[in-house]
């Protein structure tokens, strides 16, 4: 893990590229590297974020030129701004990406994420990872309730499949209260142990077919309560004993299966 030392070649060469560009510009008050890079946990794999930050009565101007000062720093074959006009997307011609941002004055300060965000579908925030994993689990056996039960009926099966991201965010959440780690930030495997990545590669494939969906929607959820049960006493916790047990007959009455073993 490294700085730009740690990045393919072709990255050093972009980054003075911008200073040559960017530098003289009175607009421009200085350019450096930021993302993995600025932090010093690049690998070969990582991309160049770069930072701008502009003479604040420049900065408008500045930000409306971005497609000429851009092109005078690299050809692109995509450039966007994807989440607002002072960020900036870009794919050079030999497959670089290169991601800017602009900012006036000073960089803001940014802080790790310091709330658990639970599944990808949902917007709630948890300061503390015991009313996440609660929070986790009760979504789990909710989804057995009613979406998985409802989708495989009327096979939506490739519906189906847009909500793994948030089952595995529900899944990773008991992880990390189990490690008492805090939310993952870019780099995923370091807040999880190799135990717990292998328990997920070991779930039965996903696909668009209801013998995928099953076989991999009721293995996460197995996983994720066997996990999850035994953490609830740590967190003064009360296992929602009702919700489980109507979501195992769900599950039993309307698709005959019978996880009861595990779920009741």
């Amino acid at each position: 893990m490294g700085g730009l030392e740690a990045v393919d070649v072709r990255y050093r060469d972009l980054f003075e590229r911008s200073q040559e560009v960017l530098g003289p510009d009175p607009r421009v008050v200085r350019v450096e590297v930021g993302g993995s890079v600025g932090a010093g946990t690049a690998d070969r794999w990582s991309d160049l974020d770069l930072v701008v930050v502009t003479e604040p009565a420049e900065h408008e101007a500045f930000l409306a030129d971005w497609p000429a000062w851009l092109r005078s720093i690299t050809p692109t074959v995509f450039a966007r701004t994807p989440i607002a006009p002072f960020v900036i997307n870009a794919v050079t011609h030999d497959g670089l990406t290169l991601d800017l941002s602009v900012w006036p004055g000073e960089v803001p300060a940014f802080e790790p994420p310091a709330q658990y965000t639970v599944g990808a579908l949902s917007s709630q925030r948890f300061d503390e990872v015991g009313a996440a994993l609660e929070y986790a689990v009760e979504e789990q056996l909710r989804g057995l309730v009613g979406p998985f039960i409802s989708l495989l009926r009327r096979e939506e099966h490739l519906r189906h499949l847009t909500g793994v991201p948030h089952l595995i965010g529900l899944l990773t959440t008991v992880f990390l209260a189990e490690t008492g780690g805090p939310p993952p930030g870019k780099h995923w495997n370091r807040a999880f142990t190799a135990e717990q990545r292998g328990a997920v590669a070991a779930l039965p494939p996903v696909s668009a077919t209801r013998e995928g969906i099953v076989a991999f929607a009721l293995g996460l959820a197995e996983l994720l309560v066997r996990r999850a049960r035994p953490l609830y006493p740590a967190f003064d916790l009360v296992w929602p004993v009702e919700l489980a047990e109507v979501a195992a007959e769900r599950i039993r009455s309307e698709l005959g299966i019978d996880v009861s073993g595990w779920l009741r």
